[in-house]
This record gives structure tokens, sequence and C-alpha cells, in this order.
């Protein structure tokens, strides 16, 4: 079965891993940060001979690893009551690892998750409840909306955001300047009519002949982090009676703005031939970075993947929908396990990698945007991008959704097998939404009957 594309085949594409890191835990030696480097003092402090308690903490972003490593040994400077160890595990491997872990009653005591796999270990009772930790730490509204949703479960937060990421037009200026085109507008005041228009402009200045090398725009057709969004932009709600546990919930792509919005996408490849057909950039990394792109959509890692591009570039929001201009928006997180002896140490981890004042290198070094709404944390995030709109990419943030779900990555990767099918060709667009709504309510279905019993008894 596919998964939804992860943060690491995501970096994989860019060209951002270089290598494969090694499965490996690390634990601190007991000896003070650099005075330079010294975070501020706790208060904590260690009766001699007293034991300290042993934490854990598991991440799988291992193009990071030197980086947060550093974050880590701060955080055991200042905290010397603690004995933290931890483990960078490749994406591939991480889920498996960590339900093993989970099921022998071993699991880290902090550890890196997101919303597509999240309610399941709600429901099975591995993840304690945040939220009044939560609440006497921050104040909820502080948070971009779109960065604690879908840490929200029946009113509870059973993890806490670390970042928030949205989809956004990333577009090489060269290329429109070269066709007299004007590039999409820093301001974001566009149309999906507007985008069509400029990709064509691009095409016809750049290629002679049937064959077409250079092209202006990406057909988007993975479902759960862009597609479904466009969608909705349209007017299309397609998860009636939206649920984070699918109860009462429905899927229905079979309405005009829904099988429109795929139209739209397919004719960019077939009709209008301004977007590339899958496989076209194939063995070539990032399609955008060949310089025969003139428009791709990114998460906010792309601020960093794009920053030695060798030509012109900027980012915009994505155009407005014939009903709302909106984006996609989701965030990594941490929770805490249900099984660790050491709640409140761990609680004191998780608090530091968020805090930009110590955990800021996280956030720098990935590209992804603060979750928290501080004008100078977000000043000074942004200050690394100068010369770019970033503007653009902090605005994304008040117009992001997300449609997070129990089994969400069994459910958007089955709609987008579906669809896919209308990108290649061999369905219309009709065809391929009715089909999508089927097998992806089918697949709804599914989920809810493995879950009933801990659905019943979480209510």
């Amino acid at each position: 079965m596919r998964a939804i594309c992860s943060r690491r085949e995501f970096l994989l594409g860019t060209g951002l891993l270089a290598g494969s890191a090694l499965l490996g835990a690390c634990q601190v030696a007991p000896t003070a940060a650099p005075a330079t480097q010294a975070p501020a003092a706790t208060g904590v402090t260690v009766p001699t001979g007293a034991a300290k308690v042993p934490v854990l903490y598991w991440q799988y972003m291992t193009d990071i690893e030197s980086v947060e490593v550093e974050i880590l040994k701060e955080f055991a400077a200042a905290n010397p009551d603690i004995e933290l160890t931890w483990q960078w595990i490749p994406w591939q491997e991480y889920w498996t690892k960590l339900n093993a872990s989970l099921a022998a009653g071993t699991p880290p005591d902090v550890w890196n998750t997101a919303p597509t796999y999240y309610y399941d270990y709600i429901l099975r009772n591995q993840l304690a409840d945040l939220t009044d930790l939560m609440k006497q730490n921050f104040k909820i509204e502080d948070f971009h909306a779109a960065a604690l949703s879908g840490y929200d479960f029946r009113g509870k937060y059973y993890g806490v955001p670390r970042n928030i990421v949205t989809e956004c037009d990333y577009f090489n200026i060269d290329l429109f300047e070269q066709a007299g085109v004007e590039p999409p507008p820093l301001d974001g005041n566009w149309t999906w009519d507007d985008h069509l228009e400029k990709a064509v402009g691009v095409v016809k200045f750049h290629n002679k002949g049937d064959k077409i090398t250079t092209f202006g725009a990406t057909a988007v057709m993975n479902f759960g982090w862009w597609l479904g969004y466009v969608m909705i932009g349209n007017g299309c709600e397609w998860a009636k009676n939206f649920s984070r546990d699918l109860v009462g919930m429905e899927l229905d792509l079979t309405s005009e703005p829904c099988v429109a919005t795929v139209k739209y996408m397919a004719d960019l490849i077939h009709e209008y031939k301004v977007a590339p057909a899958a496989g076209e950039f194939a063995g070539q990394g990032d399609p955008f970075l060949t310089g025969r792109l003139a428009q791709t959509w990114m998460l906010p890692w792309a601020l960093g993947a794009y920053k030695d591009a060798p030509f012109k570039w900027d980012v915009t929001l994505p155009p407005k929908g014939k009903a709302q201009q909106v984006t996609y928006g989701g965030a990594d997180g941490l929770v805490l396990s249900q099984a660790s002896k050491a709640k409140n140490e761990a609680w004191r981890l998780m608090v530091w990698l968020l805090d930009w004042k110590t955990g800021r290198a996280f956030m720098e070094n990935t590209g992804s945007i603060p979750p928290l709404k501080n004008e100078e944390t977000i000043k000074a995030w942004a200050a690394k991008y100068e010369g770019k709109n970033i503007n653009a990419v902090i605005a994304s943030c008040d117009i992001a959704i997300n449609r997070y779900c129990l089994g969400y990555g069994e459910l958007v990767s089955t709609i987008t097998t579906e669809l896919e099918n209308v990108f290649l060709g061999t369905m219309s667009p009709e065809e391929g939404c009715a089909r999508a709504t089927q097998v992806g309510n089918e697949k709804l279905a599914s989920i809810l009957k493995q879950y009933e019993e801990a659905i019943k008894g979480a209510a």
C-alpha cells in the first residue's frame, strides 16, 4: 500500500539528504555546556549522590541530527537531575520500532510524530493527556490554529506542535522574466485562472515545436498534502461531517467543485501541456532545481533547499479558489508516552525543544515556521530568509487548514491512488472522483471497524 509522502521522501527529492543516518543511541556526558551557548538556568539542583531520572527521546528527522544534538546537550547540562539519551531512527524504520517498543511496554518517554500517525495511539491509551500542562505553560490562542489543529482530539491535547508547515507557490523569476510574463504576485492576490495564464505564457516562449522541455506549472497529484485543499478552496468539502475519530464522517468527491478541480489539474498536463507528466524528471532530483519548471508547490523546507539555486526565485501564496483562499497546514509534534515513568522530566524536555530561546536551531535549520504567534520569534526566524517574500510564508499560516483524522495516511493514499488514473489519462475526472469516493468510503469503514471498540471506550 502506498503511504503518504514523508518528510524524508521530500528531502530525498530535493537533495537535502546526503546519506542515510545510522540508528544509534547517544548519551551526554555530565559536563557543562560551553559558556557561549549556556541556556538560562532552570533552578534545578541535585543532592549529592542522588540518582538521575532517565529520559529517552526518539526522533525521525535524521537530516537534522547534528543540529538537534546540540540542543539536547544544552538541555542535559541545564538539567543535571536528568539522564538524557536519544535515538535518531530513519522514517522507514521509525514506526515499526516505535510500535514494537510500545507493545513491549518500553517506549521512549518523548517522541516525534505528526497527525498522520497520532490518533490510533490515543485510542490505544499510549499517549499522555497534555491538556492541563499545555494550558499551564502556554496560552492556547498563541499557537497558530493550523499548528495546533490536528493535535486536538475530543477536546483534549495529546501532543504539542513543534512547528507549522504550509504549502506555498515557489516560482522561478528568470523563466517568467525571459518570457515577458509577470511573475505570480507577491501579495497573493491572484486566481487559478491567472495561474494557468502565466503557465501558458512561459511554455509558449521557452518551447519550440512539439517537444515540451520547460514547464510553467505543476499538476498537484497528492491528495493529502495539497489537492484535497485546493478542492476545499474551490468549494468542495469532501469530508462531510468531518470528525477526527471518523464517527459520522463520509467522503464525497463527486460534487462539481471537486470534479472541476481534478479536471483543472489533469488539463495542465494533457490539454494545456504546461505541467510535466509523471516521470518527466525521474532521476534528476528536485524538478524545480533543474531550471525547467516555472512553479512548484512546496512546504517551507524549500526555503533551505532552494537557497543556492542557480536562478532567481521567490515565493507567494497559492491562488484564490472560487470559494476561498486556503492552503494545507500541519505540524510535526512531540508526544509523551503514557507508560513513561518520568512524565515531569519528559515535559521539561518538551518545553525546552519548543521554546524559541532554547530550540530555535531546529526551526532555523528545517525551514519550518515557529508554531507560536510571537512577533519577536517570527521576526527572528524570518531574518534568515532576507531578500525573499517571507511574509507570504508567514501569511499562509492564517489561511492554512487540515483534515487530519484517524487513519489519515491510509485514507488519503487510497484516494490519491484512484485519482492518479485521471492524471495518467486512463480515467475521466468524473470517473476518477466517483471511484475515489467509493474506495475512500470503503477504507473509512474499514478503519472504523478496526478501532470500533477503542472509539466506543474513548467516547
